[in-house]
């Protein structure tokens, strides 16, 4: 119990980030946090309401705009907060690096151009699952 509480302070002390800067860090990974699910909640219900009113209605649904799963993938991965580093998470660095939202896959590498879904996710285009 003394060892980690020593080993702790000893980390904190030969830390380049200062405690200030970690303590601001930690506030805006919550609020960034928060943000992502309330308005990730209020999408996806604006997208169920959508998809159950043109099932019931048999109208072609309006279009919603949400991210592609590259960019899921992309603000999805692990994050670890560095001094050399100006962003602070993966949406900051997204969102500071991402030249054109409307399509990120456009400035793919062509090794990773294939943009079709992997055959274990089919079902979610087809509407149906195979057992």
């Amino acid at each position: 119990m003394l060892s980690s509480l020593l080993l702790t302070c000893v980390a904190r002390c030969n830390s380049p980030v200062s405690y200030l800067q970690l303590k601001f860090w930690k506030a805006y990974s919550q609020k960034e946090s928060n943000f992502l699910d309330c308005y990730a909640t209020k999408h996806a219900e604006k997208l169920a309401e959508r998809n159950i009113k043109s099932f019931f209605e048999m109208e072609i649904p309006e279009p919603l705009k949400t991210p592609p799963r590259y960019s899921w993938g992309k603000i999805s991965r692990f994050y670890k907060f560095g001094t050399m580093d100006k962003y602070y998470s993966t949406v900051h660095k997204y969102v500071e690096t991402c030249k054109n939202p409307e399509d990120p896959m456009r400035f793919l590498s062509t090794k990773s151009g294939d943009s079709s879904n992997p055959a274990a996710l089919d079902f979610v285009d087809e509407c149906t699952m195979m057992l």
